[in-house]
């Protein structure tokens, strides 16, 4: 399978860990989700997907991210399978942002750094390369992927949604993992987005978190109450 026949996904990242998301539909109802399984590999994720009821005829398949930018620690990365997307979270084997999530299919070489202790095969460590010094070119480019922004309320959406739908224990959720969730993105926005969750969450009393500032910074962000519940002004 070409990267251009992978299905659709995004990730996200800090100098430890990349989450994926590979956004498929069908897989997270009982009886399927227990059949789907992901296997690590140091450079490699296979993902192994049963046939689906609702598609008579049709066959499992596999599908292939390969090769990672990086290497990973395989013991120490999981998963889970949601309603709508199989969430991957991969532990690094080197503390560095990957600019992309596959590397040159036509590279072979892995970047130097420790390889995981569980692994049996032995695998031979391409020296670093030189320090490159930075040029007015890379500082613009630099610069460029700086002010790309990620849209965090398409994220926050997508989250919210899997914690109300997904079936887990009452006790793990809730307030903190949400507070958790709102650190995470806070922590990785760019300052437009921090004042535009800053603004709306305290003008509309906790009912609204936006991270558009093009829209949020225009006016007052107005209180939405729950259906079934009204405002009350003191």
């Amino acid at each position: 399978m070409s990267n251009k026949d992978l299905p659709s996904h995004d990730f996200y990242q800090s100098l430890t860990h990349l989450t994926l998301s590979v956004y498929m539909k069908g897989y997270g109802v009982e009886g399927i989700k227990d059949n789907v399984k992901v296997e690590f590999d140091t450079r490699k994720i296979t993902i192994n997907l049963p046939a689906l009821p609702s598609s008579p005829g049709a066959e499992g398949r596999t599908i292939n991210f390969e090769p990672l930018y990086d290497g990973i620690d395989t013991e120490g990365s999981t998963y889970r399978v949601l309603n709508t997307k199989i969430e991957i979270k991969l532990l690094k084997i080197n503390p560095i942002n990957w600019p992309s999530l596959l590397s040159d299919a036509n590279s072979n070489s892995l970047p130097a750094g420790p390889s995981s202790s569980s692994s049996s095969q032995t695998t031979t460590t391409a020296p670093a390369p030189a320090p490159v010094e930075a040029t007015p070119t890379a500082t613009a480019t630099m610069e460029s992927k700086k002010k790309e922004k990620k849209n965090w309320d398409k994220v926050l959406e997508d989250e919210l949604v899997e914690d109300q739908s997904d079936d887990k224990d009452p006790n793990s959720g809730g307030d903190t993992a949400l507070q958790k969730f709102f650190s995470q993105i806070y922590g990785n926005a760019d300052p437009d987005t921090r004042r535009a969750m800053i603004k709306s969450f305290t003008e509309s009393g906790g009912t609204t978190l936006s991270t558009d500032w093009s829209n949020i910074g225009k006016e007052r962000t107005p209180v939405r109450p729950p259906e079934g519940m009204e405002e009350k002004k003191l």
